[in-house]
């Protein structure tokens, strides 16, 4: 395809080819009419030995573009134009992370970015019952907003029973063979947990700097997804985190059971870790170490002051001085005595520096001295009155997500349809939304309608009775947890 005053639609000037795959080719082009530069993906459908390349083609573009999500490539338009049909999408200025690969292993943290943002993408895509079926680097680019987003869903498949046989038959392998799970190498119908193990090969090679199956050739490299052990990550990046080093563990599983339920759990065991390590510790540093600075501040009283040494004799003049004389220097010393004991911390009765009439030894002032300041006390004061403690969210955050992952289950085994999954979905995520509030009443009034709809779609038939018996404990269990939060 030449570049020369091609334009699609009317309006899409190609400008030059930035990529090429077995469906087709992705150009850099122009938006004539919005003046912004784009992405177009294009398939010659002369090229398409049978229907199922246009067909795939056409549910990619329907698929995507029914996509509303941050980490999922933004679709602007799709069209056929003769015998080219095409996809209009964002351009992002990338890099992908093929490329960041290409420099050698990413820090562990921007590792656990990726795999958040990757599984919230995934999450979303396998609520709509979707299956990506080639999660790898080079599909996984950077927008101009810093997030990443998820590309080509051309060999996406519709996980329900209704979907297009062409795009779901067995015996047919998709995908890229590094990133391959066992059961796509082998050509078995696949759902969602095979993107979470090409998520689990994606997170190993960034870690470790290369893809934890190698081999000669593809047919070689699938056959080591299948057969062989998963190499530990902790060998190849010794400071990979041992949660983070399972984790991958269970994604790499051989077989689909033994991986993570769900994106959803897994984008949840990531968001669990996300926080800084230590962050309470920090927080309650300063007022550790204010009390402790105020404590070494303090100074103690001054020693009373004590009666005139027994050796002070008064000087004589002549031989015998004056007896006035004599007193009144015995007096003159004692004042002194007094007053350098009032100046150095000694009982008073006002902040305004009158001495108490007689300052003893033995009988100290019962108020702590006023002329400390209040912020030099050794230890801070305690609140007078006890706060409240806030119920705890998390039995309900627990019970909600044993649920939905459960339906998520579910719904990918083929035990109930989307639209039976939504019956628990809808308002489980009011469920959600209530909680995070932290408003007790509509978190009620969710948790209400999940029940009364779930329990009508039990009594009518909708939820099979197979279903019914996974969720039935499950639904209890957030209920109790709900009035415990509710009335705690």
């Amino acid at each position: 395809m030449t570049t020369d005053d091609r334009r699609l639609a009317g309006r899409y000037h190609l400008d030059s080819p930035i990529g090429q795959g077995g469906m087709g080719e992705v150009w850099r082009a122009t938006d004539t009419v919005l003046g912004r530069e784009v992405a177009v993906k294009t398939i010659d459908l002369r090229r398409v030995p049978d229907e199922s390349g246009a067909a795939r083609f056409e549910r990619e573009a329907k698929v995507t573009a029914a996509m509303s999500h941050p980490n999922v490539v933004t679709v602007h338009d799709t069209g056929v134009e003769g015998d080219t049909a095409y996809l209009v999408m964002e351009l992002l200025p990338g890099p992908s992370l093929a490329d960041r690969l290409a420099d050698g292993p990413l820090p562990v943290e921007e590792v656990v970015e990726v795999g958040r943002q990757v599984a919230s993408a995934l999450s979303a895509a396998h609520e709509r019952g979707l299956v990506h079926r080639d999660i790898k680097p080079a599909n996984l680019v950077y927008a101009a907003d810093g997030r990443l987003r998820v590309l080509d869903f051309g060999i996406t498949q519709l996980g329900d029973a209704g979907g297009d046989q062409a795009l779901t038959a067995t015996h047919t392998v998709m995908g890229t063979a590094e990133y391959l799970a066992p059961e796509q190498a082998t050509g078995a119908r696949v759902d969602g947990r095979a993107d979470l193990y090409a998520l689990g090969c994606v997170l190993y090679a960034l870690l470790s700097g290369r893809a934890p199956f190698t081999g000669p050739t593809s047919v070689a490299t699938m056959m080591m997804h299948t057969n062989d052990a998963v190499p530990d990550i902790r060998e190849l990046r010794p400071d990979t985190p041992v949660w983070l080093a399972a984790l991958v563990g269970n994604l790499l599983a051989k077989s689909p059971e033994d991986r993570p339920a769900g994106a959803g759990a897994v984008l949840e065991a990531l968001d669990s870790r996300s926080a800084p390590p230590g962050a309470a510790a920090t927080t309650v540093l300063p007022a550790a170490g204010a009390a402790t600075t105020r404590r070494m501040e303090a100074t103690p009283p001054p020693p009373p002051p004590g009666p005139p040494p027994a050796t002070y004799e008064p000087e004589r003049q002549g031989g015998g001085g004056s007896p006035a004389l004599w007193v009144l220097a015995v007096v003159a010393v004692l004042a002194l005595g007094l007053l350098a004991w009032w100046l150095l911390g000694g009982d008073r009765t006002s902040t305004e520096g009158t001495p108490s009439a007689s300052p003893t030894v033995s009988s100290p002032s019962p108020e702590p001295t006023t002329s400390v300041p209040e912020e030099t006390s050794a230890e801070p004061t305690p609140t007078s009155e006890p706060t409240e403690t806030a119920p705890d969210p998390a039995p309900v955050e627990g019970a909600s997500a044993a649920l939905g992952d459960e339906v998520g289950a579910l719904r990918q085994d083929g035990t109930i349809d989307n639209d039976t999954a939504k019956i628990v979905d809808d308002p489980l995520k009011d469920v959600d939304k209530a909680l995070r509030d932290e408003d007790a009443d509509d978190l009620t009034d969710a948790r209400d309608t999940l029940v009364e709809d779930y329990r009508d779609a039990v009594d009518d038939g909708t939820m099979p009775p197979e279903a019914a018996d996974r969720l039935d404990p499950l639904v209890e269990d957030l209920s109790s947890a709900v009035d415990d939060y509710t009335q705690g």
